[in-house]
């Protein structure tokens, strides 16, 4: 057995946590020169970036989407613009019916050569894309009309969701130029919404619009933020904005106690698939339990489930590094030991270590289709993630209870597609379990395929040793220590799971520090477009930023900075989504979450969700005005989308710009 299996807790004199441990937050210099230095420095415009050669990099700037219509049925022109050099004259893309490649030649129907719209012509069904987008039409034009009704929801992004009156208000500041234009054409508009012809070029006709230079849609794309500094990504039909009223009408009705998160005791609590080692309910090994989805995990490794099992659990015991920073919590490795370990030994057989027997509960079963990334662009995507989230449970020996800890597990498997085609089946083999009564047998047959798809070695063949699907497994304690403490860990080239940063979450450390205000006002506007990336150093390269682990000690946790007026041109919202996209603004002030968004639970009991994911109204901190969550119902968009918008649409879609 490895020595680094078998060790012992670290001795209660070593540092507590040094991940948290404070450091001059200017560098040796005094505010006002750290600002002038480094803001200066780092506002500097980067070299031009590097000619796009090939698809792959292509796929990364596009800027709008573009269908216009064609005198021939079913026929319509497509366009695809870009930025950025390139050397490509031709762009493949695959949709329904199979590879169409969009070309930059200046060839009919291409409008000019080398201008960076790649084209093409193609079959398109725009009568069911119209008939979609009408009630959102219809929507918008009651938000802009003189007699709106401000009570409504209004969708300007991902968990960005505010009132009618609020949204009409911040637009009025941050895309007037579209805005006034709206307004002057909602006579037009109106007399689009009342057409009864459901053929869009009808419809057109009626309204003399000129089909040959105004594009029937056009959408944002995943770099749309080139073409206007504007926060909504709205969608225009016939060059109308659409602002996306929430929850708007879906193309395909998603149910998601069935197809998204499920908690139903007849599922996590399946005798043949589960395991609750505590009470000793399910079977040993099942395919939704702990033990199966380590003993896959362990495959290729050379060690044993239990030895694999073990090497990840002494992360808690033996320091860490990660991006510099060293984790040594001798609280932490104590309780581990008498809670997770010594349970788990005492609750095997025979007192000999069995993964099969590891305290864990399931809690839910989560599809992700909001993770999806890339999808049609003929590259390497993403369909989302699966998960499986397992709480911790204490076997008191006492009194012969199981006592459910606060002590989340989450494995988050990776769905790779190659193409739209790919995402659309894998979405409608969760679709499909709608034809079953939710914890049937035949509901959970159906579920047991899916997800032994991806937590099963194999389903990654690149992925070496492991061959395992997993993207990263994530916990969420305060029953170890306080305070409550979010890690990842990620399967490495040996293939053990060793502890790695927390995306998108500096160290605590840097909250209210000048040193995160300096990161905010370099990037606000990729914040603010839901696209920024937190790097592991910052201001320089030698300066640890991203954290080993995220601590949230209060339930009103939240990221601020002082003075932000002095840097940032919209405080308040750059403030909101960065908090919102780390760890611990999320699980806790952002949200007003306590800690977990899917709680524990007892037998016979599903756990229970927060209100961010079912839907809630709250207050944001640091005067941030109010805000709506849904998540769930969020999700269901996206999955909805997934499944009934054409291929060529869904090369606008972006991946949820958050890891959690």
């Amino acid at each position: 057995m490895l020595p680094l299996l078998v060790a012992t807790p670290i001795a209660s004199n070593a540092q507590e946590n040094s991940a948290g441990s404070p450091t001059d937050p200017f560098l040796g210099l005094d505010p006002s020169s750290f600002d002038r230095i480094f803001g200066e420095a780092l506002r500097r415009k980067p070299p031009p970036p590097s000619p796009a050669t090939s698809p792959e990099m292509l796929a990364n700037n596009v800027t709008e989407l573009r269908v216009f219509l064609t005198q021939e049925p079913g026929v319509v022109v497509g366009e695809i613009a870009t930025t950025g050099p390139s050397t490509l004259t031709e762009f493949p893309v695959a949709l329904e019916d199979g590879v169409v490649t969009f070309r930059d030649d200046g060839a009919e129907p291409d409008r000019e050569k080398g201008d960076g719209v790649f084209t093409a012509q193609f079959k398109f069904d725009a009568t069911g894309e119209f008939a979609a987008l009408r009630a959102d039409l219809a929507a918008t034009i009651d938000g802009l009309g003189e007699q709106q009704q401000n009570t409504g929801l209004i969708r300007r992004g991902p968990r960005d969701i505010v009132t009618t009156a609020a949204a009409a208000s911040d637009a009025e500041l941050k895309m007037v130029g579209p805005l006034n234009e709206a307004r002057k054409g909602l006579e037009w508009a109106r007399g689009l919404r009342d057409s009864q012809d459901p053929d869009p070029l009808r419809a057109a006709q009626g309204l003399e619009i000129n089909i040959g230079t105004t594009p029937f849609l056009r959408l944002p794309g995943p770099r749309f933020h080139e073409l206007l500094p504007q926060r909504f990504r709205v969608e225009y039909l016939f060059d109308f904005p659409i602002f996306p009223g929430f929850p708007p009408p879906l193309p395909t009705a998603i149910d998601h106690e069935r197809s998204l998160l499920i908690t139903a005791t007849d599922v996590v609590e399946d005798s043949a698939r589960s395991f609750d080692a505590c009470s000793g309910l399910g079977s040993p090994g099942g395919a939704w339990s702990f033990g199966h989805l380590m003993r896959e995990l362990a495959n290729g490794t050379g060690l044993t489930p239990e030895e694999f099992t073990r090497h990840w659990l002494s992360s808690w015991q033996i320091p860490q590094e990660a991006n510099g920073w060293i984790v040594t919590e001798p609280a932490r490795a104590m309780r581990l030991q008498s809670l997770v370990i010594d349970n788990w030994r005492a609750l095997s057989p025979g007192g000999v270590f069995n993964v099969d027997y590891f305290p864990a509960r399931l809690l839910a079963i989560v599809n992700r289709p909001d993770l999806a990334d890339r999808i049609g662009y003929g590259t390497a995507g993403s369909a989302g993630e699966g998960r499986l989230v397992f709480g911790l449970v204490y076997h008191d020996p006492a009194s012969n209870s199981c006592n459910p800890m606060n002590f989340t597990v989450i494995f988050e498997y990776g769905i790779a597609a190659g193409s739209c085609m790919e995402v659309k089946a894998w979405h409608r083999r969760w679709k499909d379990l709608d034809q079953f009564t939710v914890g049937s047998a035949a509901y959970n047959q159906a579920l047991e395929s899916i997800t032994r798809a991806v937590t099963d070695h194999g389903s990654n063949p690149g992925q070496l040793p492991n061959m395992s699907s997993l993207s990263q497994l994530r916990t969420n304690e305060t029953v170890l220590s306080v305070p409550w403490q979010l890690r990842e860990f990620r399967l490495q080239q040996d293939g053990l799971l060793d502890l790695v940063t927390v995306k998108q979450t500096p160290d605590n450390q840097f909250n209210s520090s000048a040193i995160l205000r300096t990161y905010l006002g370099i990037n606000e506007a990729a914040i603010l477009d839901d696209r920024h990336v937190v790097p592991e150093r910052f201001p320089t390269m030698f300066d640890r930023f991203l954290g080993a682990v995220s601590n949230t000690d209060v339930s009103s946790y939240f990221w601020w900075v002082p003075n932000p007026s002095s840097t940032l041109a919209d405080p308040l919202e750059t403030r909101r989504k960065f908090s919102l996209a780390t760890c611990n603004g999320c699980h806790s002030g952002e949200t007003a979450t306590q800690f977990t968004h899917i709680g524990t639970r007892d037998m016979a009991t599903p756990a229970q969700l927060s209100g961010f994911l079912l839907g809630e109204d709250i207050t944001v901190p640091q005067g941030g005005g109010t805000h709506h969550y849904e998540d769930l119902t969020e999700r269901e968009i996206a999955m909805s989308n997934l499944l009934g918008r054409s291929c060529l649409l869904l090369l606008g879609f972006r991946r949820l710009p958050f890891v959690h």
